[in-house]
């Protein structure tokens, strides 16, 4: 059999008839190593704890502990400490100066009372006006009005209108046994005039006056301390009210007068 002659190894040609010029460049493949760590050099400046000191060290005595800067402080260590709240200061209510001379230079009996008591004269007594009082106020000026009127054996009160807007009728109630008792206390008769029902009062503030009322009878009575019942001769009565319908006009002023005139001598106070 004839044998064909070994053709020699061919390398691979480009299919592009232009001839193979050689490349300028070198292509470089990095292989990465593995199970090799790369090591970091430690950082040219030294970090330390300046305050370890004070974090480690246990200080007996606070007063000789080192404090620390602003910067440093937590929030509620930098908080400054609030002062002890202040007590309120007593409640002072300024007597408004009676617009008629008094009665008598030796009155008999004091009328103390709101604004309801602006217009009020009673014959031999002498009207304190207290706008804007309530009844622990009527209780402070108690002292003074026995000091300055030392003639007069009764005291008249008439306050707890601006004690309903509070909407605290059981302090309410405790406020009027102290004033009852204060009055008691220093040797004086006491009268009590009951609240008036003002036409402008919302429902509830009707109601609470209402209450207030009931109470007062109940507890005068126990007491052995002379009420006015006021309740019925201003219910509904529009014609005894200013334009306010809060305070008393003159005639409103006048009936209540005449209530306060007719339990003075119902009780033998002396003329």
């Amino acid at each position: 059999m004839a044998k064909f002659p070994e053709e020699p190894a061919s390398t691979s040609q480009p299919a592009c008839s232009t001839p193979q010029q050689s490349q300028p460049w070198t292509e470089v493949v990095a292989r990465r190593q593995r199970g090799v760590l790369r090591k970091f050099s430690p950082p040219p400046f030294n970090l330390s704890n300046r305050y370890s000191v004070l974090a480690d060290s246990n200080v007996a005595d606070p007063a000789h502990a080192i404090p620390l800067p602003p910067q440093h402080r937590s929030a509620e260590q930098s908080r400054p400490t609030a002062p002890p709240p202040k007590p309120p200061a007593p409640r002072r209510v300024a007597r408004e100066r009676p617009r008629h001379p008094p009665s008598s230079t030796r009155p008999v009996a004091v009328l103390v009372g709101s604004s309801m008591v602006r217009h009020v004269t009673l014959p031999r007594s002498e009207t304190w006006c207290l706008p804007g009082a309530r009844v622990e106020d009527v209780q402070t000026r108690v002292p003074e009005v026995v000091e300055q009127h030392p003639t007069a054996s009764t005291i008249v009160v008439h306050v707890g209108s601006n004690d309903i807007r509070l909407q605290q009728s059981e302090k309410l109630k405790s406020d009027f046994t102290s004033l009852i008792q204060t009055i008691l206390a220093t040797g004086k008769k006491c009268i009590v005039s009951g609240p008036i029902p003002s036409v402008c009062f919302s429902d509830m503030q009707f109601s609470r006056v209402r209450q207030l009322h009931a109470w007062l009878v109940g507890h005068c009575s126990r007491e052995r301390v002379p009420f006015v019942d006021n309740f019925g001769s201003f219910w509904r009565r529009r014609s005894l009210f200013a334009r306010d319908g809060r305070h008393l006009n003159r005639a409103g002023a006048s009936l209540l007068a005449s209530n306060l005139e007719l339990a003075l001598e119902a009780h033998h106070t002396p003329r």
